[in-house]
């Protein structure tokens, strides 16, 4: 049940409203409970609204159709106190007359509650809120309505972009209260949902909470960030042998050219600051945003050394008049409404995006060109210097080449030469004395495929890759003789490991002990 949760979330909340919210998810089912759950898939820490009756294996697989997903960014922005009054001082500002408001994206109805308390009693006003997620439009009515506020709210079960004027709204809104934001501003649409909304919802130069966002970025160097992206230049510490990027296919690994959600404050005595924060892209909203904008920004370096990644970050500009600021900096930045100083949070992190290989040397007040660019959703970065102009430091490789996408953290595992030995030693171990042994990965490791194949030179080796695929098959095609083994060893399943029957095995027997060390490895 909700007494499960710390009862020390809800008294930061503002409102009485976000009190009543526990009370409405703990009312009408006494066996509802919030969970902290690894979603196996994604790896991302999800809290989970579940029935106790309800099998657990049902909450992520869709097997359940009443089941409630919420992901940490609820629950954890409600307790956000900083983000809460910044909002509330700037809609309680910019409301000071009768208007028809529009909350785009009201999740648990917080920012209409606020915007429908600061009109009070007036006459002639109205909020209209859109939630596309059902689940949160049946507990926002229930919060609404244990706080009074279901004649003041109308509430609308779509996705902004599917409202029609006329038909969902009945005028164009004079103000807009939104935060449909992620790390890197842009990734939940902030820009296509603002395009229509002006386009079709409000006003002309409507009022709107936030006013502005803007992006800032810094160069950093850190050895922990280059592990990251960088197998290549950690994998020549190994001493087992493996080759996961052998000499010739240096790009057949690595991360998406993206920028990552990361808490930077955590590795903060690890970073080097090589230049002063910049400013990157202005978005504003109270006016309609173009799809796609380019910049580009000349950084003198502050430092000697090597620049791994660019750190980014960004500031609402929450009023008109500039007064209310809310930041996502992290806590080296001296910025206004820099707010890392106070409580945790994940909803929100700083970004990084991984310049390649082993970074870009510079000298102390050497000039360094960032190349910027956003679209609808993202934004990405290339980087050069007066060194090599023409070198711009991306992510390029020549078409038709393959490449295998993996996940940062996968890459500082596989570059680790400590956890390496160990698997190496633990499969070592496994597989002393075996004769043609049949060896089973069940989850996605290529590094355990390619280990297994390479110690054992009889073995048959079976692998999953339930999220790679084919794609893990392709890669151990090409990096098979550069390991010493023949891939006609190595076969790939293309089947849950749940429904493997000795058909597949060609009649043979997975050893138990072997089985649970393999199966144990889950996600390395």
């Amino acid at each position: 049940m909700l007494s499960r949760v710390s009862k020390t979330l809800f008294p930061k909340l503002p409102l009485c409203c976000i009190l009543r919210f526990a009370r409405a998810m703990s009312s009408q089912s006494a066996q509802r409970a919030f969970q902290l759950r690894v979603n196996p898939i994604t790896g991302n820490s999800e809290w989970v609204v579940i029935e106790e009756d309800e099998p657990e294996e049902q909450t992520f697989n869709g097997g359940s159709q009443n089941a409630l997903l919420v992901t940490t960014s609820y629950l954890d922005m409600l307790n956000d106190s900083h983000r809460n009054r910044a909002f509330r001082e700037a809609i309680d500002k910019t409301i000071s007359t009768p208007c028809h408001v529009l909350d785009i994206g009201s999740g648990t109805g917080l920012l209409s509650m606020m915007a429908a308390r600061a009109m009070g009693s007036m006459t002639c006003r109205m909020v209209t809120a859109c939630e596309s997620y059902l689940p949160m439009v049946k507990l926002m009515k229930k919060v609404v309505r244990l706080n009074g506020m279901e004649n003041q709210i109308k509430l609308i079960n779509k996705r902004s972009d599917e409202l029609k004027r006329g038909i969902d709204i009945t005028s164009p809104a004079q103000v807009l209260v939104s935060e449909i934001l992620d790390s890197e501003l842009l990734g939940e649409g902030l820009i296509p949902s603002l395009q229509h909304a002006h386009d079709m919802l409000l006003v002309e130069n409507p009022e709107t909470v936030p006013y502005k966002a803007t992006t800032y970025g810094q160069l950093v160097e850190s050895t922990f960030l280059w592990k990251l992206h960088d197998l290549h230049g950690n994998e020549a510490k190994a001493s087992d042998g493996i080759l996961l990027v052998p000499t010739g296919l240096d790009n057949i690994l690595g991360v998406k050219p993206q920028q990552y959600a990361f808490h930077c404050d955590a590795i903060g005595k690890e970073v080097k600051l090589l230049s002063e924060p910049f400013k990157i892209f202005e978005f504003d909203f109270w006016k309609r945003p173009d799809s796609h904008g380019e910049t580009e920004v000349h950084v003198k370096s502050t430092n000697d050394g090597r620049v791994h990644a660019v750190i980014s970050w960004w500031i609402l500009q929450l009023d008109r008049e500039g007064t209310i600021f809310y930041s996502t900096a992290p806590r080296w930045i001296s910025l206004p409404g820099n707010t890392s100083h106070g409580d945790w949070c994940d909803h929100w992190k700083q970004c990084v995006w991984f310049v390649p290989g082993e970074g870009m040397s510079i000298t102390k007040d050497e000039e360094v060109c960032l190349h910027a660019v956003h679209t609808d959703i993202s934004i990405s970065y290339n980087l050069k210097n007066q060194a090599s102009r023409n070198e711009i430091m991306q992510y390029g490789f020549k078409n038709g080449d393959f490449k295998l996408i993996l996940p940062p953290e996968r890459i500082a595992i596989y570059g680790d030469s400590e956890w390496r030995h160990t698997m190496f030693s633990a499969i070592s171990n496994s597989l002393q004395g075996r004769v043609d042994p049949l060896c089973i990965v069940a989850d996605d490791s290529i590094f355990l495929t390619l280990l297994v194949a390479h110690l054992s030179k009889t073995s048959h080796v079976m692998s999953f890759f339930p999220g790679l695929q084919d794609k893990g098959f392709q890669y151990l095609q090409a990096v098979a003789n550069s390991n010493g083994f023949s891939i006609d060893r190595v076969e790939f399943l293309n089947k849950r490991k749940t429904k493997l029957t000795m058909h597949d095995t060609h009649q043979k027997k997975v050893l138990s002990s072997q089985l649970s060390l393999y199966t144990s490895m889950n996600g390395c």
